[in-house]
């Protein structure tokens, strides 16, 4: 009789595993994706990237498996390459009543052009960057209004041009929680980066090695729920550099989220420590981002983007600003247009480029 009960609330636990499928297609016109100051060449792109997602809930455990591939084909060869990047994660999740564990594996690899603004890789520039990462994170529930929380990243960069530097980046956080009550939530966070250059082979410099940097800071914040539409997130605090020279920051971050009846946006502000690739060690970068969507009708949106980066060693500016139009066409298959600019402000000019892409996504959320 146990055994059976046993077996039968085993099985009461287990689910069926949830699998999805999207396969974003998109015609992209770039006119100037080298972002050269004069002369530029336009292309344009053939995109694909199916992605396959399968998640299995067992008890207290959590496993999700996600694969991609990235097929990419330019009109001009001379500018870029065809592409074909693969993406490979896999998490794992475990969540009782007081501990939540969490590890995860990434596998990626891209075009260094598309990788985002506040990554400060060189633009222009028809190339690779391959990624592995391996994280964990543990949050513990401390008491009623009390928990905190632990994680680390090691993470592995390789890029397919000699002049950028392949490195390793170490990456570790504390944090605190406190409740103040249902829509306030005190926080402490002490966190680090260990970044490691590989060393590289230049073509004209010959063999470069880069200097270690290293980086430790702390901050403090508070989340606010204004009401059920609007919320609230503020951050400041202190960051101290030890290598390759002895400097003192700050560093802060706000976020506001608003969701309407037909409007939703996001409002996102943070300077602080990351790898800057064209220095080669860590730098700070202060980004801020815009997105906002509104619903036209229950079929049809209209969304919009801003993103905008700065590097303070390598003064360095990026922007870039897109809006588009969204329609569902079935309950799998979206149409969407978009138009965008994109400019680059650093010691060597203003570069500029124009976007218009068409996109056709197919979803299978539940197959």
């Amino acid at each position: 009789m146990a055994a059976g009960a046993a077996a039968a609330a085993t099985a009461a636990a287990q689910t069926p595993g949830i699998y999805s499928l999207t396969v974003p297609m998109e015609v992209e016109y770039d006119s100037n994706p080298e972002m050269a100051t004069a002369n530029p060449r336009s292309t344009t792109w053939l995109r694909a990237r199916p992605t396959l997602s399968a998640t299995r809930v067992q008890g207290t455990e959590e496993y999700t498996l996600e694969a991609a591939l990235s097929a990419e084909k330019s009109s001009n060869s001379e500018v870029a390459k065809d592409r074909l990047d693969p993406r490979l994660r896999a998490a794992w999740k475990h969540a009782d009543p007081l501990n939540t564990t969490q590890l995860d594996f990434v596998a990626d690899r891209r075009a260094i052009r598309s990788t985002e603004l506040r990554e400060n890789l060189p633009v222009g520039v028809d190339g690779s960057r391959t990624l592995f990462a391996l994280g964990g994170s543990w949050t513990r529930e401390l008491s009623e209004r009390n928990s905190a929380a632990a994680a680390v990243r090691q993470t592995w960069e390789r890029y397919s041009i000699p002049s950028l530097a392949d490195y390793r980046l170490t990456a570790a956080s504390l944090r605190f929680n406190h409740e103040m009550d249902e829509r306030r939530t005190l926080y402490a966070v002490v966190d680090g980066q260990w970044y490691r250059p590989d060393e590289r082979q230049d073509p004209v410099l010959g063999t470069v090695q880069g200097t270690p940097s290293e980086s430790a800071g702390a901050l403090a914040g508070l989340r606010h729920r204004f009401s059920d539409a609007l919320y609230v997130d503020v951050a400041a605090g202190v960051v101290h550099f030890s290598r390759p020279r002895s400097d003192n920051e700050w560093q802060g971050a706000f976020r506001a989220e608003y969701t309407g009846e037909r409007w939703s946006a996001a409002l996102d502000l943070a300077r602080s420590p990351a790898v800057s690739s064209t220095i080669a060690g860590l730098d700070i970068i202060s980004d801020a981002r815009v997105r906002a969507r509104y619903a036209v009708d229950p079929l049809s949106r209209i969304e919009f983007n801003v993103g905008h980066s700065r590097a303070r060693r390598s003064d360095s500016r990026r922007w870039i600003a897109t809006v588009g139009w969204v329609r569902q066409l079935t309950p799998s298959w979206e149409l969407g247009v978009r138009v965008g600019r994109r400019q680059v402000d650093d010691p060597g000019g203003r570069a500029s480029s124009n976007l218009v892409a068409l996109s056709l996504i197919y979803s299978a959320p539940d197959f």
